[in-house]
């Protein structure tokens, strides 16, 4: 009996020891997505596809073992607009996206990325990258001797915006562009670029940022 007793004491303290180290999990109110390019897309399917990337984020080592924090995502209905859910829900942050470029392939006209924009799909100012930017030469993206690369009419290109700010405070916390492209349905890019989100929002979790003010 004295042996065992002399077994679980260490045992206890160990797990007691973890249970300290463990990060404090952040929680993350999402919005719906904000449809600025008016295209077919559901925002709230969206929404739900960006949960499922931060739990599949909460899945990796170093969540497991302790070493960063998990993100705990929980819904909103509403989009930009304030919700007065976030309190209630006990969210410290909030996260909203915005559609603002659905491209498609035979589309006249050509919007380049903002800058910092993170492509998806391909390598960076690889030939499939953001389609129809004419060859270095050509008179003019609008022009018609502006070389256009060859895609399928269901090719296209998205670009997504996301704004992060703390629960209470209008101000922006952080925010970033991605963008992506392929051959998909809109909604099928849009889900794409939901995982490049979750993956951008986590990553700017971990880094330095300047103290709430009081």
């Amino acid at each position: 009996m004295r042996y065992l007793h002399a077994l679980l004491v260490p045992i206890l303290f160990i797990s007691m020891v973890h249970a300290q180290d463990k990060q404090e999990p952040i929680r993350v109110c999402v919005s719906k997505l904000k449809n600025s390019a008016v295209q077919f897309v559901t925002p709230t399917w969206q929404r739900d596809e960006l949960i499922k990337a931060f739990e599949r984020i909460n899945k990796s080592k170093d969540v497991k073992k302790g070493k960063i924090a998990p993100i705990q995502a929980i819904p909103l209905e509403s989009t930009d607009e304030p919700d007065t859910d976030v309190r209630d829900k006990g969210c410290g942050f909030v996260l909203h996206t915005d559609l603002v470029v659905v491209q498609h392939a035979d589309d006249p006209k050509i919007i380049l990325p903002p800058p910092g924009t993170i492509q998806v799909g391909t390598t960076v100012g690889g030939p499939r990258a953001y389609p129809g930017k004419p060859k270095s030469g050509s008179p003019g993206i609008d022009g018609d001797d502006a070389e256009r690369p060859e895609h399928p009419a269901d090719y296209r290109t998205a670009t997504v915006e996301y704004r992060i700010r703390r629960a209470g405070n209008p101000e922006t916390w952080d925010s970033g562009v991605v963008s992506g492209d392929g051959q998909l349905s809109e909604e099928r890019l849009v889900s794409q670029l939901m995982d490049q989100v979750a993956n951008r929002v986590a990553a700017d979790f971990r880094k330095p940022h300047p103290p709430a003010p009081h």
